[in-house]
């Protein structure tokens, strides 16, 4: 008998690091032609024998392939196979011709997103959930500092003037930095970086958004008539 080999599956939290590979995987049609499985857990399922088997840190994202021996966890390493595997036509990163500073500067903005930004700014945002007698004034206070002074304008300064990251097209990294922006979105942080405020809100209108992150987007309507039509009133 030939024993059951599940299809790669992504083990998946809604509005955690996990959700813009699911969004990237839903603009590279991969769940819809049925290459990759997602499976959506709960926080509490994380730490359940099943997962933890898969993923002995117990979080969100998980990533096996059965066929190909695969089991991976780390986010960046995630994103960077399912681009290599499903991305085959360039659509999200770049071409393996592409310029050594394209390559460069895309890698280069993956990592600074996952390992200084995103942990920096999802820290700070659960802080701030806490009740407020036990929240910490000051390092809040500090935070959000730091991110107006200096994590906020490196993100500033790699956009440029462009429409997304990687220059007029958009990318994976347009989708991955999107989940810190939401947290300096909901901290009130990004008043001060309209050019990280408008593509935050061009990527959270679209309908890949709202499944991956399992959530509601109320002004969408407004967003899609901006991007549609940039000139109008």
């Amino acid at each position: 008998n030939l024993s059951f080999i599940m299809s790669p599956t992504l083990y998946h939290v809604p509005r955690t690091i996990s959700s813009p590979i699911v969004q990237v995987l839903h603009e590279l049609n991969a769940i819809e032609t049925k290459q990759v499985n997602v499976e959506t857990l709960t926080f509490a399922q994380l730490k359940s024998t099943e997962h933890l088997a898969r993923n002995p840190m117990g979080t969100s994202p998980a990533f096996t392939d059965d066929e190909n021996g695969i089991a991976i966890w780390e986010s960046g390493a995630v994103l960077a196979y399912i681009l290599e595997s499903f991305d085959t036509e360039y659509k999200l990163h770049p071409k393996p011709r592409s310029s050594r500073r394209d390559r460069a500067t895309f890698l280069h903005l993956q990592q600074y997103i996952i390992a200084t930004v995103y942990p920096f700014l999802a820290s700070l945002f659960i802080h701030t959930l806490k009740p407020k007698e036990e929240q910490d004034a000051a390092y809040i206070a500090n935070a959000k500092e730091k991110f107006l002074a200096l994590l906020g304008p490196t993100l500033v300064k790699f956009l440029g003037s462009s429409d997304y990251f990687m220059g007029d097209h958009i990318s994976a990294i347009d989708f991955l930095v999107t989940k810190p922006l939401g947290n300096a979105h909901s901290l009130g942080l990004l008043k001060d970086f309209p050019t990280l405020d408008t593509l935050y809100h061009k990527i959270q209108c679209m309908p890949s958004y709202a499944i991956a992150y399992n959530e509601k987007v109320d002004s969408c309507v407004e967003c899609r008539s901006m991007i549609l039509v940039p000139g109008s009133q």
